[in-house]
């Protein structure tokens, strides 16, 4: 897996050891994690977004893009438009 940015901590007045680790980040909400395997921690992949998600609460598939614009338009948080494509049928010759 890809990762997503890089965070790094020090301890306070930047003594003591550093921590620099790559994180992932949510598709669907934007949260970004440590990725450590074997942990326990159920994250998941949605196959619709192709990218990881934090976990069961973001199993609906709702990007973060929708989401704002759920806020702004002031729709429920997880409502997601349905959009088809609908093929133009050939024009008929008389």
């Amino acid at each position: 897996m890809r990762e997503s940015g890089t965070i790094i901590v020090a301890g306070p007045n930047f003594e003591g050891p550093v921590l620099e680790a790559g994180t992932v980040q949510c598709v669907h909400c934007g949260r970004h994690w440590i990725r450590r395997p074997g942990s326990g921690i159920i994250r998941g992949w949605c196959m619709r977004c192709n990218g990881p998600i934090c976990g069961p609460q973001c199993e609906e598939c709702v990007p973060q893009e929708q989401q704002i614009e759920n806020i702004e338009q002031g729709r429920p948080l997880k409502f997601r438009p349905v959009r088809v494509a609908v093929r133009t049928p050939p024009k008929l010759s008389r």
